[in-house]
């Protein structure tokens, strides 16, 4: 058992390359799956749904791509012109740095440490410019795959109640109803996280980029998206979102750097004191504690991808944890 458990560990990580759009297609039916059941039970053809669903997916891709990934597209060209400039920038801010502490009469030793620490700190700021970049031109080797996740999409959606029954067939029959009380509890989690903070992410991705292109700052539509991605990570998401554009401006000048943390400040603001409440509220059921310690324990084991399932993972678990313990309360009972 044990054998065979390692072997297909071993054959997903071996081929997980091909299961890639397979579970983006999941996920991406997981997510449309309430609309199409929505027109399906105003006697809307299941196939007719589907489609019309589509259709109002693909006309927010179609804005998207002619309005922001232009956009996205000519600001990441600007930036790829722009990156022997940013080196020379930071190069020249590192040495401004080295001479004014080498006014202070400090140890050779700590003198060392610091001008070794200010020359990794340099050279890994350039390398994150043009991992920045090249993960950028990487985007285009996954379009074979992006183009697979509509079809296989379609299928997961038009086939949801054979697949579903053919899943519920294999669970055993005297735990069945109560498992499947499980999932829907489950599910209602999911869901509100999902929906809650993709909307969120998109207000405040918005947000953001108008609020930088007001201020006069570059790239200000990259950097709008780069935040409302990162703003679906809790707690450490507009830190990380605000990052690269406090960075960039400080290239610039302090006087923009400034504006730009005033903007990401109002627009965080507005976030999490007006959008928020009134779209997610308390969608997970986790202390805030607990949400700071997973997010952590995730970006720490898988990163990024890591930090964004961290929640929704945890939020599970808690389901799990829960009907476990009941279960055992009730036993000791009876």
């Amino acid at each position: 058992m044990i054998t065979a458990g390692i072997l297909v560990v071993w054959l997903i990580i071996k081929i997980r390359a091909i299961l890639m759009p397979f579970a983006f297609a999941i996920l991406l039916a997981y997510i449309l799956l309430p609309p199409v059941e929505a027109l399906v039970k105003r006697k809307i053809p299941i196939t007719l749904a589907i489609i019309l669903v589509y259709l109002a997916l693909a006309s927010a891709v179609t804005i998207f791509v002619l309005y922001i990934f232009p956009g996205i597209f000519t600001e990441l060209n600007r930036f790829a012109n722009d990156i022997p400039d940013y080196t020379r920038n930071i190069q020249t801010w590192m040495k401004e740095w080295q001479q004014n502490y080498s006014r202070f009469n400090l140890p050779e030793s700590i003198r060392q440490i610091i001008d070794e620490t200010i020359l990794s700190l340099e050279e890994k700021i350039i390398e994150a410019v043009r991992n920045a970049m090249a993960l950028a031109v990487g985007l285009f080797s996954y379009t074979v795959s992006l183009i697979l996740i509509p079809f296989l999409t379609y299928y997961f959606l038009k086939d949801h109640e054979a697949i579903t029954k053919k899943m519920v067939s294999y669970l055993p029959p005297r735990y069945r109803e109560e498992l499947l009380n499980l999932w829907a509890m489950m599910n209602v989690v999911l869901r509100k996280f999902i929906y809650g903070h993709l909307t969120v992410a998109l207000i405040v991705g918005t947000l953001t980029g108008l609020g930088l292109a007001l201020i006069g700052m570059d790239f200000a539509v990259t950097l709008g998206f780069i935040a409302g991605v990162a703003d679906i990570i809790p707690y450490f998401g507009p830190i990380i979102g605000a990052i690269p554009a406090v960075c960039l401006a400080l290239m610039q000048s302090k006087k923009l750097a400034l504006s730009v943390v005033l903007v990401m400040f109002i627009v965080q603001q507005v976030e999490s004191s007006v959008i928020s409440p009134k779209i997610i509220s308390d969608s997970v059921g986790l202390h805030p504690l607990v949400i700071i310690f997973v997010l952590l324990l995730g970006g720490y084991l898988f990163g990024v991808w890591g930090m964004l399932a961290a929640v929704p993972v945890t939020a599970v678990l808690r389901i799990l944890v829960n009907y476990a313990y009941q279960k055992i309360v009730a036993y000791r009972t009876d």
